[in-house]
């Protein structure tokens, strides 16, 4: 064999052997790209570039509208009140229900007002701003009313809850056991702590910050009475089922006390809706009875700003005996 025939065989074979690693390369980087897909890798990262375009197409709006409302205090702030309240919905969908009604009620306010030849224009627009302004809390006012009644009903099984506690550490039982029995046989709300208590405690979780998590989860003085004192106890010892008891007694006569002052205050309560929407119904009546002699409170002028301070005084004088009635035990 010549020795231009010998290189060109040389020559060949390597060309053979690249082609074949390439080949080899190739398909062993699609396999490890479909591994990955299966197993649910997180894939090579391509460069900075190309990575910001492919999630800029890929993620959600809401998903990012998630990421950037986890960083904000108010929207922290507005978590924990939705899981105080009860409701398992992310922050950032509630703030779009609250933008949505902001909207529903800025269009229907001024499509309305526009029909009244007086306000149509930038008085309708001003009015719409302040009913959308307005409506911007109402999902808010009913996360708190849904987190007070929650609370009030977290309160009212706290008594006997503390009692089966005690009950189930007389018998023998640990404070952890207690909990979980806890869990598993007292209906919602208290029944679902406590089962957040004990899955936080079974995965490592300190008893104390456990406790101190429900704390924050729910804010009662009763709960916190007696994460404290169970606090204590574990620190310096003691008669723990005792202790319970005590602590049952104080939140039984607490809310004693709480029903004789709601029933000593109703009056007074009921005083507050009955002298505020008087006037209302008053101005509402009259539009049936009088329409013309009442639309003069609508005309520009000196009428308005009577009416404005008429507003104002209506719901400083709610405010004001709402507050009277409201005592603290």
């Amino acid at each position: 064999m010549s020795m231009p025939e010998l290189v060109a065989l040389l020559a060949g074979t390597s060309v053979l052997l690249v082609t074949f690693a390439a080949a080899q390369v190739v398909a062993s980087s699609a396999l490890q790209r479909r591994l990955r897909i299966f197993v649910r890798r997180d894939p090579i990262l391509p460069p900075a570039s190309v990575r910001r375009q492919q999630k800029q197409s890929r993620v959600a709006f809401v998903e990012q509208m998630n990421r950037r409302l986890r960083r904000a205090t108010f929207a922290l702030q507005l978590q924990k009140d939705l899981i105080r309240a009860g409701v398992t919905m992310q922050a950032s969908r509630f703030i779009l229900i609250q933008v949505a009604v902001v909207t529903g009620a800025f269009l229907a306010t001024y499509f309305l007002l526009e029909r009244v030849p007086d306000i149509a224009g930038w008085g309708s627009i001003i009015i719409a701003l302040g009913v959308g302004g307005f409506s911007w809390y109402i999902p808010l006012f009913a996360i708190h009313f849904m987190e007070s009644r929650r609370l009030k009903k977290f309160e009212n099984q706290l008594a006997p809850t503390i009692d089966s506690m005690a009950g189930a550490l007389q018998a023998g039982s640990s404070l952890p056991q207690a909990m979980e029995m806890v869990s598993r046989e007292v209906a919602a709300p208290i029944g679902e702590e406590f089962t957040i208590v004990v899955r936080e405690m079974a995965v490592g979780v300190p008893m104390n910050d456990a406790f101190a998590n429900m704390v924050d989860r729910v804010k009662s003085l009763d709960l916190d009475m007696l994460v404290t004192a169970i606090t204590i106890q574990h620190r310096v010892g003691g008669n723990l089922s005792q202790i319970l008891r005590t602590i049952s007694h104080t939140v039984r006569e607490r809310l004693r006390i709480k029903g004789e002052i709601s029933i000593l205050t109703a009056q007074q309560r009921l005083a507050a809706f009955i002298v505020s929407g008087l006037p209302i119904l008053i101005i509402a009546a009259l539009m049936v009875i009088a329409p013309n002699y009442i639309m003069k409170l609508f005309m520009p002028g000196i009428a308005r700003l009577l009416l404005a301070i008429g507003i104002m005084g209506i719901a400083a004088g709610f405010y004001a005996l709402r507050r009277i009635a409201d005592i603290d035990v």
